[in-house]
């Protein structure tokens, strides 16, 4: 096994482990969905922080950042399998939504304006 490059980022130190663990065959897959799970939580906190994605974390972009891991997940084949019963059934129960099904209107909205916006005696603080 290769000596692991580390530097003084602890985000870029995920990445080469994840890296580097790829690039010798994943002989522990499960090793590598853990550390590669744990990058994308740690990423996805910095998002939920506020960070945006164009911002740079350790020299490289957060948006680039999410790339590089989810790249490396689906190259290692590790995302589960599309299943095309389960979209199905979704889309069943998306069919199914009564919600709008009778064309009624939940309120009516006059298509006109009020007279008193036309003669200048409008509030706009409705009276606060």
């Amino acid at each position: 096994m290769k000596v692991m490059i580390k530097t003084k980022f602890p985000i870029t130190n995920q990445f080469l482990d994840l890296k580097q663990m790829f690039k010798s065959g994943m002989d522990d897959i499960e090793v590598f969905e853990n550390l590669s799970g744990k990058l994308l939580v740690d990423l996805t906190e910095l998002t939920e922080e506020g960070v945006k994605g164009d911002e740079l974390i350790e020299g490289v972009k957060l948006d680039l950042w999410k790339d590089r891991v989810w790249h490396l997940i689906e190259r290692a084949g590790i995302l589960p399998e599309y299943k095309e019963e389960e979209i199905q059934e979704f889309i069943t129960v998306l069919e199914g939504d009564v919600w709008y099904e009778d064309d009624s209107k939940e309120f009516d909205v006059e298509d006109t304006e009020p007279e008193n916006i036309k003669d200048n005696s409008f509030d706009p603080s409705f009276g606060f």
